[in-house]
């Protein structure tokens, strides 16, 4: 009676395999996964990129005011040429991230191959028929002398992994990330954004007064004492105005540094870490389910 419930009970996880792996549910829900993730990778590269050009912007500029001969400098470059290295290496892991996350979706699409199908109902009928055949341990393979039943059990494990790896550890990445990575990711890449639109803003605004204060050293080309006198006061305020906008730079910079690091974990935990694990723990648990069926 045992033996009875047992072959009834590896009847129906063959058939349940075998019918899991003809459907393609696994297979859109893992492409969809995927893309959602290179999406974000994607966006990920272009706050690098955006970034990158609005620092370029602000290092490439010595900001100098001048009023009747009175100066006042500001040099955003010494405040951000620390992040500029952090940003371009940030925008190259995003770019590996993207590749990483295309080269998934190819092996789902591999994996979805209809061979892989057609050979699990091949193994999975030989299996089932060898399991309920009289006799079936005296059937051998003729080199090796090893059960055609274990040899079959060997080949329909390896389908299975085939077939099933990349939706499975797809599906597991997404779930990994919305239950440990979304929050992460929204608020760095909401940073992020934030201070490339911060550090555009101080560019523009400096920019325009450095303009304006041009256009004044052109209207006033010969000085009096008593526009000498009010330069000296317009430069104070200014260097305090400039004072400011280099607090601003750097606060930018942390922020910046901050929410690049976040993002660079969020997408190595996506691309190397949770998908190795995720292999590991198939690998594993198809080494189970063949100890079970041999």
């Amino acid at each position: 009676m045992r033996l009875f419930q047992r072959q009834w009970w590896f009847t129906g996880l063959i058939i349940g395999l075998v019918l899991l792996g003809v459907v393609d549910v696994l297979d859109t829900a893992g492409v969809e996964s995927v893309d959602a993730a290179f999406k974000r990778a994607l966006l990920g590269f272009a706050l690098a990129r955006g970034l990158n050009g609005v620092i370029s912007v602000a290092q490439g500029t010595e900001f100098s005011i001048a009023p009747a001969g009175v100066g006042v400098n500001l040099s955003p470059g010494e405040i951000l040429d620390p992040i500029n290295d952090l940003v371009e290496r940030f925008s190259w892991i995003m770019l590996l991230a993207s590749s990483a996350l295309g080269v998934q979706k190819v092996l789902l699409l591999v994996s979805g191959w209809y061979g892989f199908s057609v050979l699990l109902v091949l193994c999975g009928a030989l299996l089932i028929a060898l399991k309920w055949l009289p006799g079936r341990s005296n059937l051998l393979s003729v080199q090796q002398a090893v059960p055609l039943s274990r040899i079959l059990s060997q080949v329909f494990v390896i389908v299975l992994l085939l077939r099933f790896a990349m939706p499975l550890v797809a599906l597991g990445n997404e779930w990994a990330y919305q239950n440990f990575l979304s929050q992460q990711y929204t608020e760095a890449s909401s940073g992020l954004s934030a201070a490339q639109s911060d550090i555009g803003d101080i560019n523009a605004a400096t920019t325009e007064a450095v303009a304006t204060d041009t256009q004044n050293d052109t209207d006033q080309a010969t000085p009096s004492f008593i526009d000498r006198a009010k330069a000296v006061v317009n430069v104070a305020k200014n260097q305090i105005d400039l004072n400011q906008r280099l607090e601003d730079y750097r606060l930018a910079a942390e922020s910046v540094s901050e929410n690049a690091i976040a993002l660079i974990v969020v997408f190595i935990l996506q691309t190397i870490v949770f998908p190795l694990l995720f292999l590991w723990i198939i690998y594993r648990l198809c080494g189970r389910l063949f100890r079970r069926i041999d």
